[in-house]
């Protein structure tokens, strides 16, 4: 087999104490792994002989029987030697995260967490995060440290919807804490009080030198979402084909129902207990539309497209359903896809454990920027002289 770093695979020439930070990275994933010893960073093998590999794996085996990583773990690595004579240790991403060296505890030191093809000490941060979903105490249910909470944008959305705010049960909604009343983290995402915008700009190019528009906006995510698809609409450029037919043509640089599914995504889903914002920018040639946190519980993105569910955000989710921002809970990804499905160029979806991200080419990128020529010779046949 071909052997290649990636997301889900590290290759190593030999076990050493780092080995150990690498399979605590993988199991505080949400994807899990593979790690091959005895495999070079260019995917040579080592060719070594079964007496070494029987010695690593017996290692390895004794790391986890007396729990150098903590809490155990044995149930989720599995090691052995496969076809090409390479020790393979095969890591599923573990349920009682956080796991940290015990030597080292619990902090920073201690705990891994793999970003894409590299591990990262977590932060305080990341370490609480882990802690709290082990709980099973969803983020959007503790309580909102910010206490003094307004909701006129709501109220207002409400109302242009047909909607009653003052007959809304905040309750059992999820917005107050049934124990003891408190707002909650839900209430303040959606209050006047929420101080993490969306972010939006359009970039000169293909690349982040030169800004054209930059936009943020704060306030309840309510307000965010129905800002952002509009700022989209504003920037959603429109190739407009008039030929002699008795109908024009426009062809819009992105298709707007699959934009909309993918920022509605992004706010349903994105992990609030990170202090990062939703990103939406456009250049010449792309839209990437960027939000914190990648699939939630070990949910793939193979698994989101056949429409499996995690939720991160299950109080949020019904909320934004209820007020009709999204038609079904698990149908969105898929609808991107299939506004696509004719393209020659299709979206590109990216996601690590701290990000998720859409790339959607741009229709009409050859011929309004690479080629304008093209779209002026299409306007130009069948006209009258």
């Amino acid at each position: 087999m071909r052997y290649e770093e990636s997301e889900i695979v590290e290759l190593k020439r030999e076990i050493n104490e780092d080995l150990k930070n690498e399979i605590v990275a993988f199991l505080n994933s949400y994807l899990g792994g593979t790690i091959y010893v005895g495999v070079d960073d260019n995917g040579y093998i080592m060719d070594l002989k079964k007496n070494e590999l029987d010695k690593m794996e017996s290692t390895i085996i004794n790391w986890i029987r007396d729990e150098a990583i903590y809490p155990n773990c044995s149930e989720y690595v599995k090691i052995g030697v496969n076809e090409d004579d390479v020790l393979a240790i095969n890591i599923r991403c573990g349920k009682n995260k956080p796991y940290y060296l015990k030597n080292k505890g619990l902090k920073p030191s201690g705990v891994y967490i793999r970003y894409g093809r590299n591990k990262s000490m977590a932060s305080e941060e990341e370490i609480a995060r882990m802690i709290n979903e082990r709980s099973n105490t969803p983020f959007e249910s503790l309580n909102s440290n910010d206490q003094d909470l307004t909701f006129k944008q709501l109220k207002r959305i409400f109302e242009d919807k047909g909607l009653d705010f003052d007959g809304f049960n905040m309750l059992t909604s999820g917005f107050i804490s049934r124990e003891d009343k408190r707002y909650t983290n839900l209430a303040f995402w959606l209050s006047d009080q929420y101080d993490t915008a969306v972010k939006m700009a359009v970039y000169q190019g293909t690349d982040r030198d030169i800004f054209k528009v930059k936009k943020e906006y704060v306030g309840s995510i309510a307000d965010q979402i129905d800002r952002a698809l509009e700022f989209f609409d504003v920037i959603n450029e429109i190739r407009v084909i008039i030929d002699g037919k008795p109908m024009r043509t426009e062809i819009p640089s992105y298709s707007k129902r699959a934009v909309r599914e993918v920022i509605l995504n992004c706010f349903c889903h994105r992990d609030y207990s990170r202090n990062s914002n939703i990103k939406i920018e456009r250049f010449d040639d792309r839209l990437e539309i960027i939000s914190p946190g990648g699939f939630y519980d070990g949910l793939t993105l193979e698994e989101a497209l056949d429409g499996q569910q995690s939720f991160r955000n299950k109080r949020l989710v019904e909320f934004l359903y209820r007020l009709g921002y999204i038609e079904n809970y698990a149908s969105g990804l898929n609808r991107v896809f299939k506004e696509y499905q004719k393209d020659e160029n299709k979206p590109i979806i990216n996601t690590t454990l701290n990000m998720f991200k859409v790339t959607i080419p741009n229709r009409n990128y050859e011929e309004l920027y690479l080629h304008p020529e093209k779209h002026y010779n299409d306007n130009k046949v069948g006209r009258v002289k």
